[in-house]
């Protein structure tokens, strides 16, 4: 039978080669580690060795030139503007229940709205040009339905006023909220149908 006799190292040396790992394993992490991983190099070592280069991200060369068409960004001579308005809508007994709301905006200039009523009404969203001297007006239709709200985003197709029509079918009047914001000039605002007996 051999007997192996196992050997332990002094007290002493145990504490040197944990002292020398763990100097190594520093050296790496501020040699290599930081400069790769965190762009942080206290040394120099990677900027000289190049593994700084790692933590830095990718660059990418893009060739800028204009090609999107002219529309797509355009620069309104309108200033921008939010409004808040309240519209009545009389009962049938009022108007026959019937009033618009018209703003003016420039052809190709947006507008984004959003419009709640506490009952259901009738609505159409349009818009015309403003017949100057005798020329003949362009009307443009835009959505036709029913409903206690509606949203949106309107491209001005024409110069001129665009906005909304609404009927009350009831007898009480109703409240439409109006929320705007946009190219766009508050005018000609209410206009309501004169009732003609």
């Amino acid at each position: 039978m051999t007997t192996t006799e196992i050997t332990h190292p002094a007290p002493g040396r145990l504490a040197a080669y944990t002292a020398g790992s763990a100097a190594a394993a520093l050296a790496v992490v501020v040699l290599a580690v930081l400069p790769a991983e965190y762009g942080v190099d206290p040394t120099g070592f990677g900027a000289a060795t190049g593994i700084l280069a790692l933590s830095e991200p990718p660059e990418f060369v893009v060739e800028t030139r204009l090609s999107a068409p002219p529309e797509v960004a355009t620069r309104p001579a309108t200033a921008w503007r939010e409004d808040t308005v309240t519209i009545r809508v009389g009962g049938m007994a009022e108007n026959w229940g019937q009033v618009e709301y018209k703003i003016t905006v420039a052809s190709g200039d947006d507008v984004v709205y959003r419009w709640e009523a506490d009952r259901p009404l009738w609505y159409e969203f349009h818009g015309h040009t403003l017949a100057e001297d005798g020329e003949q007006m362009t009307v443009m239709d835009y959505i036709a339905d029913e409903g206690t709200a509606s949203q949106g985003r309107l491209t001005a197709p024409i110069d001129g006023i665009h906005g909304w029509f609404f009927r009350n079918d009831g007898f009480e009047p109703v409240e439409v909220t109006l929320h705007l914001a946009g190219f766009y000039e508050l005018a000609p605002g209410v206009i309501e149908f004169q009732r003609v007996d």
